[in-house]
């Protein structure tokens, strides 16, 4: 069984707060992912996000103050209930920058080594391996999020099961 986290960014004004409108539009995206993503208005985390959480925010569920910058990344957001799975997540795009700055100011080196270890265990991995692998996905949401915010938009997220 696979399961990701989804994420596309919105221009704001197209954004509205309702499953019945964010449902078919995340599945489009979904279906369009490769493109999107080469396009960079998509981005995507297989299995890995609860732990990708835990290294910024050092819980799996993530931070104790829902106003931590560090939570806004991975399940950070207004949820909007769905009738079938987990509900959607939005990010307004003052969120959005919110998480870009987060992201642009931490290392992930100090993460790494405030989390690592617990992450590396979860996975029965190499902690070398383990590490470039989240090196990886820490890459590609600080891109996603620069310029997500660069163009003041907003960002759905959907966790696909």
């Amino acid at each position: 069984m696979s399961f990701h986290l989804h994420l596309r960014a919105v221009p704001s004004a197209e954004v509205r707060p309702d499953s019945a409108w964010i449902e078919p539009f995340m599945r489009e995206s979904w279906d369009n992912h490769a493109a999107e993503y080469d396009a960079g208005i998509a981005d995507s985390i297989e299995k890995d996000f609860a732990q990708i959480n835990q290294l910024y925010t050092g819980a799996p569920d993530g931070p104790a103050d829902p106003g931590n910058p560090s939570g806004l990344p991975i399940f950070g957001g207004t949820s909007v209930p769905r009738e079938d799975g987990p509900p959607f997540v939005l990010l307004s795009a003052e969120q959005v920058a919110d998480a870009a700055a987060f992201l642009s100011v931490t290392t992930f080196d100090s993460r790494w080594e405030a989390s690592g270890a617990a992450i590396s265990a979860h996975w029965g991995g190499e902690p070398a391996f383990v590490r470039e692998i989240f090196l990886g996905h820490h890459e590609d949401l600080v891109a996603f999020y620069r310029a997500a915010a660069d163009s003041g938009k907003a960002v759905l997220k959907a966790f696909w099961y």
